[in-house]
């Protein structure tokens, strides 16, 4: 069983310790007043506290959030379509409040007589939360109000910051993260396994600085800023390294070999039943193996023609030897930890044996829109009822994500050759091919551009419904290049041949190995018929809603929206 120590809500975890009559006493364990300076002369409330923080501000599960690329369906996606308004990105007061917490906590800590070990280290996940907080807000927004200082809510002619330029903001969080980088263990084990440790603040600063040198901040290609990411993700990776951070020998175990066992993880959200659960397993299954929600992360025609062959060569390439009647045959590993096809033996609830069928016809209620469902990070052992309340912990960065990100610094500084290294790296590890040369289906000699293609196409691939397609066609700006004015696809399997009633007889102990042909006519269908995608420039930075305009005067519009002067690329 997973330690329950990290993220339940406070009342909970004082239950866990021993000595705690006069800590249920308190009217309200959830809500600790950061200002009352007793809090941080009490380890138990100190690290509640912090338990808090974490609970406030780390990212989790989102089963549709791979709707807002092309990697799944999504018709209604507002952002996609050219449907936003002002007021639709709300994200921009609502940090405020978690940072407010984060604040007081660096304000009144010192104040109190903690140990000096247990200070450093609750502050130094303080400060990381901080600049995760702000640069959630800057890749949405670019520069925000730099507030350092817990504001009082008494003064609010001092509530009334105006926006900091987006380089101030980002020189605020590098230095947020590098006293965590300071304050904080090298990694934790045990009962602390999943608090954000010095890996998380190494690996996390490399993210940043390579989001800060990418074109959506950094139109001109100024070159410092890709030399300062490659040294941040450099380091990270070697220190990673010498930590004992690696890449998992198999990827499918990534995100259900939980603990000190996983090399892998350098941080996320952990879940566990009973206690904090998540729904997104019921979310993604089929309707017949789930309860309460359905239709997430169904992996679009374009997510499932991304992967490879097993010997790294992409479908369309004449020597890779696909063959369309068996497609899911000899693919890169990872197609089979994460895509889900009609036909495939897919043994939820634990039934042994059980196929999953997304042919018309074959599924009696909510059929998969797309004609595929995700596998990635299912717990198949878990029943219908079950799923609603899986302990799947998310992964937001994990090892694989400093070697990508070190690649792709290092082909924007001209080391090609370590772009390679890292590649290759990561290709090996899903059980891809290393063929004559060791490339693992790469080619030879590749210039930055055809390198640039082949990272962006290794992320989509590697980090498929992990929320960071979405971003990576933020930041490298190429909604328009690559989506705009086009459509998403499904597939049609219809049978042919032979009628419903008699398939339904023989089709879990058929085997349509050659056979595909002969028993469904496969159709290749507009997800998107009626209006095409149409990702508009100025969706790079969102505008600030208009309520919270009108709260704070000293607010100024983003550029590209109505009355915007601010600039988000200052």
């Amino acid at each position: 069983m997973k330690p329950k120590y990290i993220l339940l809500i406070a009342c909970v975890l004082f239950i866990t310790f021993t000595q705690c009559k006069k800590v249920l006493d308190k009217s309200d364990l959830s809500a600790i007043d950061g200002e009352t300076i007793s809090v941080w002369s009490d380890e138990k409330l100190a690290t509640a506290y912090v338990n808090a923080l974490s609970a406030s501000n780390l990212p989790g599960w989102d089963a549709f959030a791979s709707s807002k690329s092309d990697e799944s369906s999504g018709s209604n996606n507002p952002i996609l379509f050219g449907q936003l308004t002002s007021n639709s990105v709300t994200e921009f007061a609502g940090a405020y409040v978690n940072i407010r917490n984060i604040n007081l906590l660096l304000a009144n800590i010192d104040q109190g007589t903690l140990t000096q070990s247990l200070k450093n280290s609750l502050k130094g996940q303080a400060y990381f939360f901080r600049a995760y907080r702000y640069f959630e807000l800057v890749k949405q927004y670019g520069g925000v109000p730099l507030v350092l200082e817990p504001q009082s809510r008494d003064n609010q002619a001092a509530l009334n910051v105006g926006r900091n330029k987006t380089s101030e903001c980002i020189t605020q969080i590098i230095s947020d993260l590098d006293q965590a980088i300071t304050l904080l263990p090298r990694k934790w084990t045990g009962i602390d396994y999943g608090r954000i440790s010095r890996a998380a603040a190494l690996a996390y600063k490399g993210r940043v600085l390579l989001y800060y040198a990418s074109p959506q901040f950094n139109p001109t290609n100024i070159a410092n800023r890709w030399e300062n990411a490659y040294l941040a993700n450099k380091n990270a990776k070697d220190s990673l390294t010498a930590y004992g951070f690696g890449l998992q020998d198999d990827f499918s175990s990534i995100w259900l070999q939980e603990g000190d066992a996983n090399k892998e993880v350098i941080f996320g959200r952990r879940y566990n039943d009973p206690g904090a659960t998540q729904s997104r397993d019921a979310c993604v299954r089929p309707l017949s193996e789930s309860a309460n929600c359905n239709g997430g992360s169904q992996p679009s025609i374009e997510m499932v023609n991304a992967f490879p062959m097993k010997n790294g060569l992409a479908i369309d390439d004449p020597s890779s030897g696909y063959d369309a009647s068996n497609f899911w045959k000899n693919r890169d590993p990872r197609f089979d930890a994460t895509i889900v096809y009609n036909g495939v033996l897919y043994e939820l609830s634990g039934k042994s044996g059980r196929k999953q069928w997304t042919y018309s016809g074959g599924e009696l209620s909510s059929p998969s829109e797309t004609g595929f469902y995700s596998k990635k990070a299912i717990n198949v052992r878990l029943t219908a009822s079950e799923s609603t309340r899986s302990g799947t912990d998310w992964v937001d960065l994990r090892f694989a994500e400093v070697l990508l990100n070190l690649a792709e610094c290092a082909n924007e500084t001209g080391r090609s050759s370590a772009t390679y290294t890292e590649l290759q790296a990561v290709r090996k590890r899903a059980g891809i091919e290393p063929g004559g040369q060791n490339l693992y289906g790469l080619k030879s000699g590749m210039s930055k551009v055809e390198l640039t293609n082949a990272l962006m196409l290794e992320r989509k691939i590697e980090f498929a419904f992990e929320d960071k397609r979405y971003w990576d066609l933020r930041r490298r700006k190429l909604f328009e290049t690559e989506l705009n004015g086009k459509s998403r696809h499904k597939v049609v399997y219809t049978l042919k041949n032979i009628s419903q009633d008699d398939f339904l007889k023989i089709r879990d102990q058929l085997n349509l190995d050659g056979k595909y042909d002969t028993y469904f006519k496969t159709d290749i269908v507009e997800l998107d018929a009626t209006i095409k995608i149409n990702f508009k420039p100025e969706y790079y930075f969102f505008a600030i809603p208009q309520s919270d305009l009108q709260l704070n005067p000293n607010l100024k519009q983003t550029m590209g929206w109505d009355g915007g002067t601010f600039n988000p690329l200052d």
